[in-house]
């Protein structure tokens, strides 16, 4: 097979959390920033004996397309200063946190309450299985997914226990 350099080989998706930012060659312009996609596999360089060097760059939405530093700099030569960050560098908020109370415990597709997310923890540490009822269900929405935990009073994490979980 002859693969050209600059081809994509592959992709894995990226999580929510990176972005790509870069300049237009305006330094009055502000920079651009895109948020990253996935990581795609691309062809650096071909050797003599027909092997190709690899090397992973961010996949980035940017008007309405998919781009690589690589392809995006072949089509516009003044876009310089490629630079991979963490998105909350580019100022996103925290995950919205939602904590639920039920005294009766949680059931999840079972009649039996579901057991403390507490109980993974203990068992890293050492300490025994909680055998309370989990009361407190929370619930982290992170754009891309739901992270939900359940709690016995003793075990719901310190920075839940505001007055508005309660209500």
């Amino acid at each position: 097979m002859n693969i050209a350099t600059g081809s994509v080989l592959n992709m894995a998706p990226a999580g929510h959390d990176w972005v790509v930012a870069f300049d237009h060659g305006d330094e009055t312009a502000p920079e651009t920033v895109c948020p990253v996609i996935g990581w795609a596999t691309v062809v650096e360089a071909r050797l003599n004996d027909g092997t190709a060097t690899t090397c992973v760059q961010p996949a980035f939405l940017y008007l309405d397309m998919v781009w690589t530093p690589n392809e995006l700099r072949e089509h516009d030569d003044e876009i310089t200063g490629f630079e991979v960050r963490a998105r909350a560098e580019a100022n996103v908020q925290a995950p919205e946190v939602r904590v639920f109370h039920r005294t009766v415990g949680w059931t999840i597709g079972q009649l039996t309450p579901e057991p403390c997310t507490s109980n993974h923890f203990r068992q890293q540490d050492g300490r025994p299985a909680c055998a309370k009822t989990a009361v407190w269900k929370v619930v982290e929405d992170h754009g891309m997914h739901l992270s939900i935990g359940f709690y016995c009073d003793d075990d719901l994490p310190d920075e839940h226990r505001h007055p508005a979980a309660r209500a």
